[in-house]
């Protein structure tokens, strides 16, 4: 595998030097860009400046997913999109939370180091900083996927510390499709949808409608030996434990997007579901075999907006909208009934005889309202100035548990007040300001520069600064520079949560920095592209969970402030190729150095290298092969831990698309994931005991699925 990195690497760096090297000056301005936009598709993108760029010329680094293209390679859903974005890697943890981490930052018990967002309105809640329910959404329903890579502060505040995720779902044309997925014989998995959309076009009204739904029973995992079975408090349990054995990992997914645009109003009202099983259990100990929804996060939102054309260079978005958030976990199997043998051979029980029972509940609500301003001046700079207000408020939060109150050891009750999981009736009021002015220089360079202004009534003010600049050398070659900072402030979780073993919030968490450089070159001709990214960043204040922290008994285990810089540096290498009108080429490599700042070790979690191939071939009209490679190197483990980092893995997906199939409009198809049956696990913490001893939550770590099937339709009419 090190081998096809290296010749990848090769590739890529020759490429982009040697088109470099037989390139002549062209100092024809008149002409500039003029073969870009009669012989290649530029793509458009507002995502970094909140003003309609070229993708290749905005601030920074900008991927853009299209929706056409995910589907045409096999992609099944945003959260596997993501992982053809070069530095972007995503992983599963012990509950089953879906996490995404950019350049080596994430990791942790929660993650909210990225802005969520669906066509604009942002997903993140306030309890875990996370926004689960975007990754759910299928490709069918998604015009294209945004992404910044690096801290985008300045426009979009809190949580947009390493990077910015947005969904455009599909706003036109008529759509219903439908997919199922299997391993064996028998298919597992099902879903389907469909997007409406009816306009007129003479009084500048659309209607249009995106839902979705899906039902899964999980794919076939078997977890390996539990921390149950492995023992604890120097005795061994596998009698109690339930591993090795099956998780649960069933899901039932819902999404639904209605939006009204007339003539410069528009209203938009959104709800996604993402609701599944305990999967690897949420102290890291296998639950009993089951096949029910034991989590759900459910998101609601609905935003009314008004844009108002002063004149032709100064224009006006006013924004309000009302956003809930609802997380849930029913009763699910912490421990199961364990008994305790003492020296003097009696047994005491460690759970009640139904097992230690936690069923925790918590909603939220979001008033905000906000307004853009966007001026341009003389085709050569455009200034944005923005404020928003936003006000969080915790709604109803208990616990169901048999365990919490001594006095009830055994019982099912609910819980509030002072034996609540969570510290009640939190608020958190953000006063929101920000300027960015982008300037042409000359027809070659533009400059950028932003600052936002954050007010919170529980933490401490905030400023973030932007510098950019953008220089195009010729026609073809263009160079870009960037600093950056964010603030990610910490989560109601990491603040408030109390009463359990597994989490201790934190009241003293100070909010975390980020500081990015990033330097890029991009070379483009009517059918090649290439790009270089360097970047380094510096996170200070990083809240992190506790290192080796006991999920069982253990004493202090407290979110709290890393005490050392951690930092990150490497480069993305990007290249696409188009051979005529029937073959594309595409690839990425990404490096990521990431230490801890004090001993040098690599962050736990973390991989050095990833990267991408894909291949599009369209042998005849109306049907296409796609051929997509997805490399994931090893994984770095904590410094005390003695096993091996986890392998690298390699996987192949092959798909087959055939249109227009008996009817014009209808699409099928079909594909392999994991081709080869590759053996993927995700990396599973150790902890430590009273002694200092290490243990394993999961030894074996946690098994993901091998080969899978699918199939899928989608008729647009």
């Amino acid at each position: 595998m090190k081998i096809f990195i290296i010749i990848m690497f090769v590739l890529i760096i020759f490429n982009a030097v040697s088109t470099f090297a037989q390139e002549t000056a062209d100092h024809e301005i008149d002409q500039e860009f003029k073969w870009l936009q009669e012989e290649a598709a530029v793509v458009m993108t507002a995502i970094a400046t909140k003003t309609e760029m070229d993708a290749d010329l905005v601030p920074g680094m900008v991927t853009v997913l299209l929706g056409k293209d995910l589907e045409d390679r096999g992609v099944r859903t945003v959260y596997e999109a993501l992982s053809l974005v070069p530095g972007l890697n995503t992983y599963l943890n012990s509950p089953g939370d879906e996490n995404v981490s950019v350049r080596g930052i994430g990791g942790s018990f929660f993650s909210g180091n990225l802005k969520l967002m669906m066509d604009g309105v942002a997903l993140n809640d306030s309890m875990s900083a996370a926004g689960y329910g975007l990754y759910i959404i299928p490709v069918e329903q998604v015009e294209r996927i945004e992404i910044i890579r690096g801290p985008g502060s300045v426009i979009y505040g809190d949580y947009a510390y390493a990077g910015v995720i947005n969904v455009r779902t599909r706003k036109a044309g008529n759509r219903i499709h439908g997919s199922c997925v299997w391993e064996q014989w028998l298919p597992y998995s099902y879903g389907g949808g469909g997007t409406l959309t009816y306009k007129v076009p003479e009084k500048d009204l659309t209607l249009n409608l995106n839902l979705f739904a899906r039902e899964s029973d999980g794919p076939d995992i078997e977890a390996g030996q539990d921390r149950l079975y492995e023992g604890f408090f120097g005795m061994k349990f596998g009698e109690f434990s339930y591993s090795p054995g099956p998780t649960n990992e069933v899901h039932e997914d819902r999404m639904m997007n209605l939006s009204l645009e007339y003539k410069g109003f528009s209203l938009s009202g959104q709800y996604l579901l993402n609701s599944r099983g305990d999967y690897f259990g949420i102290i890291h100990v296998l639950p009993p075999e089951d096949d029910r929804v034991v989590v759900s996060h459910e998101h609601g939102a609905l935003e009314a907006g008004q844009t108002l054309n002063i004149s032709d260079t100064l224009k006006m978005d006013i924004k309000a909208g009302y956003r809930r958030y609802e997380f849930d976990i029913d009763d699910t199997i912490g421990l199961p009934h364990v008994m305790m043998t003492l020296p003097d051979g009696s047994a005491i029980p460690i759970a009640p005889a139904e097992g230690s029972v936690a069923g925790p509940h918590y909603e939220e609500r979001e008033v905000y309202f906000g307004a853009e301003m966007v001026w341009r001046k003389a085709d050569r700079h455009t200034i944005l100035m923005g404020t928003r207000y936003s006000d969080i408020e915790m709604g109803d939060v208990w616990v169901d548990s048999n365990t919490t109150d001594d006095e009830y050891w055994g019982v099912m009750k609910r819980y509030d007040g002072e034996l609540n999981w969570l510290i009640e009736d939190q608020k958190k009021r953000i006063y929101s300001a920000y300027f960015q002015w982008m300037s042409d220089i000359t027809d070659h360079f533009t400059l950028t520069g932003g600052l936002r202004y954050d007010h919170y009534n529980d933490m401490k003010e905030s400023l973030t600064p932007r510098a950019s600049a953008v220089w195009r050398l010729t026609d073809h070659h263009i160079l870009k520079a960037q600093y950056s900072e964010a603030v990610r402030p910490p989560s109601f979780t990491e603040l408030y949560s109390r009463g359990n073993s597994l989490i201790q919030g934190n009241p003293d968490l100070d909010s975390e920095h980020i500081r990015s450089y990033e330097l890029g070159y991009i070379y483009r001709r009517p059918h090649t592209t290439g790009r270089i990214t360097l970047f380094y960043s510096e996170l200070r204040d990083n809240i992190e969970y506790p290192e080796y922290a006991n999920t069982i008994g253990g004493v202090g285990i407290q979110y709290r402030n890393a005490e050392d810089i951690i930092r990150t540096k490497g480069f993305e290498l990007e290249s696409e190729y188009k051979i005529g009108k029937t073959l594309k080429l595409d690839a990425n490599l990404s490096y990521s150095d990431t230490d801890d700042g004090e001993t040098g070790e690599p962050v736990e979690g973390g991989s050095d290298w990833m990267g991408n191939l894909g291949l599009l071939y369209h042998p005849v009209h109306d049907v296409a092969l796609a051929l997509q490679y997805h490399y994931v190197g090893n994984r770095h483990r904590a410094p005390d831990d003695d096993r091996d980092d986890a392998d690298a893995y390699n996987t192949w997906n092959l798909t087959a698309n055939v249109y227009n199939l008996f009817t014009k409009g209808l699409t099928l198809r079909a594909g392999v994931r994991n081709l080869s049956d590759e053996e993927i696990v995700h990396p599973a913490p150790v902890f430590k005991d009273e002694e200092g001893n290490i243990g394993y939550y999961y030894r074996d770590d946690f098994p993901r699925p091998g080969r899978e099937w699918w199939v899928q339709f989608s008729y647009d009419f």
